[in-house]
């Protein structure tokens, strides 16, 4: 059975990611070169999940290009990118375990990856990024946040803890208890 990429252009990049393995992507600013490295991606992907004795199965060759979408500018500084179609089916009530240990094992490894980094390496500009890593850490929990809001399902703004590393604690916990309601949802 064939495997679906989609490709999107958000800042001048291109992110070429399966839909059917969240994570699973890579990025360049030609288009044609992230699509052309999915097959390592893909390779990389189901060993890392094997690693954490996540289950992959019915993918193989070839892989189809489904969907492509620009990002575009919204507003002054607000930069829109649309929903792929495989975006849209529902959450299943039989799927929250597995995500669950997905989102779990992802979290590990990035927390891992920060073990030893003190407050000067978090906050330090880095060459060509928009953010320190602290920042990148809060920009993830709160467009995790985000999603949950625009959906009537996360707390207030002003609950966000300003510490990266609460805020993802805080948000990450309470995206896990509302995966049961988004399974009820279309």
């Amino acid at each position: 059975m064939p495997y679906i990429v989609c490709a999107e252009e958000v800042e001048g990049r291109w992110i070429a990611h399966v839909p059917d393995l969240p994570g699973c992507f890579t990025t360049h600013r030609d288009r044609d070169v992230a699509i052309k490295n999915i097959p390592a991606a893909v390779e990389q992907y189901v060993a890392w999940c094997a690693g954490h004795g996540l289950r992959v199965s019915g993918l193989s060759g070839p892989m189809i290009v489904s969907e492509v979408i620009r990002s575009w500018q919204y507003e002054d500084e607000y930069e829109v990118n649309a929903f792929f179609a495989s975006d849209r089916p529902p959450l299943l009530q039989d799927e929250i375990a597995e995500i669950e240990h997905l989102l779990s094992a992802s979290r590990a490894d990035l927390m891992e990856s920060l073990a030893g980094l003190d407050p000067e390496h978090l906050t330090r500009e880095l060459p060509q990024e928009r953010w320190p890593v602290a920042g990148i850490l809060g920009h993830v929990a709160s467009a995790e946040w985000w999603y949950l809001d625009r959906m009537g399902l996360a707390f207030a703004r002003a609950e966000l803890p300003a510490d990266p590393f609460e805020r993802l604690a805080r948000v990450r916990d309470h995206f896990i208890s509302t995966l049961p309601e988004l399974a009820a949802r279309t």
